[in-house]
């Protein structure tokens, strides 16, 4: 049998337990958004490897977020109103917030109010000819009017 030396083990686990509670049991919307925070931190610190230690880590403290947030109505209800949403159209209402557009702005790329109306309501859908015209107006490739795509801006 091996000898394992005991204490050197469980102590520094009791010290990272003790440290890393409440990124790990997170109970207030402080602590959730701390652990936020380290997870962003973590992602600049890891290396882009299967074998990067830390990942287990981010992958931990991932669970803790997603078991937090499941636990919280507001966001449960936000990601089950999102899951149905098509992505052209999360992609334009975001693009129409961000710029502080209304409806009448975007006549050269969609056309009349009312059109614009339908497809932000979900009643119609983009064709290509307005993605095409949208993309080229905001800089964005087609591609985040398809999946959700973090701000892919063309080169």
């Amino acid at each position: 049998m091996l000898a394992i030396d005991i204490k050197a083990l469980t102590d520094p686990f009791l010290e990272f337990s003790r440290q890393a509670d409440r990124y790990i049991h997170i109970k207030s919307e402080v602590d959730y958004q701390k652990t936020l925070e380290l997870v962003e931190q973590l992602f600049d610190v890891a290396e882009d490897s299967e074998n990067e230690p830390l990942n287990e880590l981010i992958g931990l403290l991932a669970q803790a977020i997603e078991t937090y947030e499941s636990s919280q109505t507001e966001l449960q209800q936000f990601h089950e109103s999102a899951e149905g949403v098509d992505p052209a159209v999360s992609a334009l209402r975001l693009l129409v917030d961000q710029y502080s557009l209304a409806s009448g702005d975007l006549k050269n790329e969609i056309g009349s109010k009312s059109l614009v109306s339908m497809i932000l309501s979900g009643k119609r859908s983009l064709t290509r000819e307005h993605i095409s015209k949208l993309s080229a107006r905001f800089g964005v490739s087609p591609s985040v009017f398809f999946a959700s795509v973090p701000n892919v801006y063309m080169q």
